[in-house]
């Protein structure tokens, strides 16, 4: 149904307008019966066909849930989206080739503890999350009762993450589109939300939960981090910064 948009418009441009269409939606405002983003949503389906937009759209979520439900139990996972974008949005020298989902699944499960540490509520970030699979897997092996968050610099990414944790019931979540690796970077950012039930635009940094954490990180060990020195093979195992103090 996807590759049907490719005989009269640019298929990369068709799917992440899908998405942006699918997060319109998934964004209602109660109060009007419309998107919180209607205007993006008027504006993304003005390019298209007065057929396609009440038809071949809701046809395309209708059959996307579907096939994430039927491989919801798969051993390949259910993250239709980041597969299709694999398989059929390519660009020569500039694929991109998301984790494997046996190999998501393996490192969640690595590092499940014990059932009284599973208690408590734990917050799963992936700084270069892709489609999300890392963090399903995570919802997988740790609960969706959890905090995910994700990063990716590239928007479509972005979008197939939030879509991802929305339609597999990760609601404490949200995914940032930025530079993991600065702690400045902002575009946008997609909160994933029982109450309010949606997914949730934020433009404006400062109202980014993600955000704050990920800039938190560059600036509570500031001096620590400018005077991190490569560790000798003896000081290794001295070194006690976490992970994301490394960026």
């Amino acid at each position: 149904m996807m590759q049907a948009f490719s005989y009269r418009y640019d298929l990369r441009t068709a799917f992440d307008d899908f998405l942006t269409i699918c997060i319109c939606a998934f964004s209602q405002n109660p109060l009007t019966g419309k998107s919180h983003d209607e205007d993006i949503y008027l504006a993304t389906i003005a390019k298209y066909k007065k057929e396609e937009v009440p038809h071949e759209f809701p046809r395309l979520l209708a059959m996307l849930i579907v096939e994430m439900e039927q491989r919801l139990e798969s051993g390949m996972g259910n993250d239709v989206l980041g597969d299709f974008y694999e398989m059929h949005l390519y660009r020569k020298g500039a694929s991109q080739y998301f984790t494997p989902w046996p190999i998501c699944m393996f490192m969640s499960q690595s590092l499940v503890g014990d059932e009284k540490e599973n208690e408590e509520y734990r917050r799963i970030l992936d700084p270069c999350c892709g489609s999300g699979r890392m963090l399903l897997a995570g919802g997988k092996s740790f609960g969706n009762q959890h905090y995910f968050y994700g990063i990716d610099i590239d928007l479509t990414c972005v979008k197939m993450t939030a879509i991802n944790l929305f339609l597999n019931g990760q609601f404490r979540s949200e995914v940032m589109c930025g530079d993991a690796l600065s702690p400045i970077d902002f575009r946008v950012s997609y909160l994933i939300s029982f109450l309010p039930f949606g997914i949730f635009r934020i433009e404006d940094k400062e109202k980014s939960e993600l955000w704050h954490m990920h800039h938190n990180t560059f600036t509570r060990k500031k001096a620590e981090i400018l005077n991190l020195k490569l560790p000798s093979e003896e000081g290794r195992q001295d070194f006690k910064g976490s992970q994301l103090e490394l960026f």
